[in-house]
C-alpha cells in the first residue's frame, strides 16, 4: 500500500454507528492523537453515540449526521463537512451516509477497508486492509486503516471515560438501590433487540450465582422499551437483585458500570463499554464474530478479562442436525426461530465459565 508522507493537519474519522461499534473504535482516537498530536480529530457519528464518546480526551470535535431526510436539511450538513477542509479521511464503516460523507468530504486521503463492491473502491485512496480478520480484535483491524500514515496498531483495548461526579451520582443510585460502598456487584445485561440472540437460561444463571456466590448483588441494565424482558430478574430476590426505576441514560449506566465487580451479559454493547471500563465479563456467546472479542496475545497486566461461554462442539453439532432435519422437513418441531443456537448454551456451562473469571478477572 502506498505510503502517506505528509503530516495531517484536520483528521476525519467516520463511525456512524452502533454503539458497540463506536465503544471499540475509542483506540482509533488514541492512537491517531499520540501519533499525530498537533492534528485535530474529529468523529462523525449518530446523536445516539455521542454520550458515550463526549468526555473522550482524544477527540477534539464531535459531528452528527443530520436526523431529517430533508434533502435541503441533507446538502446543506455536506457543504458545510466539505468547508472543513479535512486532508484525510478514515471511513470505518462504508454505509451509505458514511459513504456519502467521504465523497462530499474533498478530503485529499481517504482511507478504509476494502470494499466489499468493485465499485466503491474509486471513493477511496487507500482501502487495502480487510475489514475484519479471525485473529485480530476489530479494534485493532480499525487502526489497521490508518497504515497509510505509518500507525503501527496496538493491542489496545477499548476506553470510555466517566468523571468523579458522575461516579459519586452513580454511586448516591446504587446505595439507594440497596448496593453499598464494598458491596461487589455485577452488571447484568439480559436483553437484547434480536430474538435469536437472546439466552432463554439467565433467570436459572442469577438464582446459581445468588447460592453459590452469597457475596454478590445483581444490578440489571436496561435500555427504553425493554422492561418486559428483564421485569422477572428483579422478582427473584428484590434485595440482590435490582434495576432503577426507569431505565439509565447511557452516561448513568457508564458510571453505574464503573463500580461493578463484574458484568454478564450477551455480545452487544454493554459487552464493549464493560472492557473500556475494565470492568471483567462474563460473555454469553451469540453467532457473532470471535473478533468482536478481546482476547490479547500480550496482555497488560491489570486489564480485565473476557471470558466467553461458548456453544459446545456436541451441541453444535446436535443443534445442527436438527437444523438440517427441520429444513428437510424430518423434524417439524424444531424451529430455529422459536429455538436459536444461543440457547444450546447451559447454565453448567456458563457457571463454570464464571468460576474461571471470579478466579482470575485480571490478567496477571
Amino acid at each position: 500500500m502506498q505510503t502517506i508522507h505528509e503530516t495531517p493537519q484536520h483528521i476525519l474519522v467516520i463511525q456512524q454507528r452502533q454503539l458497540g461499534d463506536v465503544v471499540v473504535t475509542t483506540p482509533v482516537f488514541e492512537a491517531v492523537k499520540k501519533a499525530f498530536p498537533a492534528a485535530k480529530l474529529t468523529l462523525l457519528t449518530e446523536a445516539k453515540c455521542v454520550p458515550l464518546l463526549e468526555k473522550d480526551p482524544y477527540l477534539d470535535e464531535i459531528l452528527v449526521f443530520p436526523k431529517a431526510r430533508n434533502i435541503l436539511v441533507q446538502v446543506v450538513f455536506y457543504c458545510t463537512l466539505h468547508r472543513k477542509k479535512f486532508d484525510v479521511l478514515a471511513d470505518l464503516q462504508q454505509l451509505p451516509r458514511c459513504q456519502l460523507a467521504t465523497l462530499f468530504s474533498g478530503a485529499k486521503y481517504r482511507l478504509s477497508f476494502a470494499p466489499r463492491h468493485w465499485y466503491r473502491k474509486f471513493l477511496y485512496t487507500h482501502c487495502a486492509v480487510p475489514e475484519n480478520t479471525a485473529t485480530d480484535y476489530t479494534s485493532f483491524s480499525k487502526t489497521r486503516i490508518f497504515s497509510p500514515l505509518g500507525l503501527v496498531p496496538t493491542e489496545m483495548k477499548p476506553k470510555l471515560y466517566v468523571t468523579d461526579e458522575e461516579k459519586q451520582k452513580a454511586r448516591i443510585l446504587l446505595e439507594h438501590l440497596g448496593i453499598t460502598e464494598g458491596t461487589p456487584f455485577i452488571t447484568l445485561d439480559a436483553t437484547h433487540k434480536h430474538p435469536r440472540r437472546r439466552w432463554k437460561y439467565y433467570e436459572e444463571l442469577v438464582r446459581a450465582i445468588l447460592a453459590n456466590y452469597p457475596q454478590f448483588k445483581f444490578f440489571v441494565l436496561r435500555a427504553p422499551g425493554e422492561d418486559a424482558q428483564v421485569k422477572h430478574l428483579s422478582e427473584i430476590d428484590p434485595k440482590r437483585v435490582v434495576m432503577p426505576q426507569n431505565p439509565l441514560s447511557l452516561r448513568e449506566s457508564m458510571a453505574c458500570m464503573s463500580h461493578a465487580a463484574f458484568h454478564i451479559g450477551n455480545t452487544s454493547a454493554p459487552e464493549h463499554m464493560a472492557l473500556a471500563l475494565n470492568i471483567p465479563s462474563l460473555i454469553i456467546l451469540a453467532e457473532t464474530g470471535v473478533f468482536w472479542h478481546f482476547d490479547p496475545k500480550n496482555p497488560e497486566k491489570g486489564t480485565a478479562r473476557q471470558v466467553e461461554v461458548r456453544l459446545s462442539n456436541e451441541a453444535y453439532q446436535a443443534y445442527m442436525r436438527g437444523l438440517e432435519a427441520y429444513k428437510s422437513g424430518n423434524n417439524p418441531s424444531f424451529v430455529p426461530e422459536e429455538f436459536p443456537r444461543i440457547n444450546c448454551i447451559t447454565v453448567e456451562n456458563a457457571l463454570e465459565k464464571f468460576a474461571e473469571l471470579v478466579n482470575a478477572p485480571f490478567y496477571a
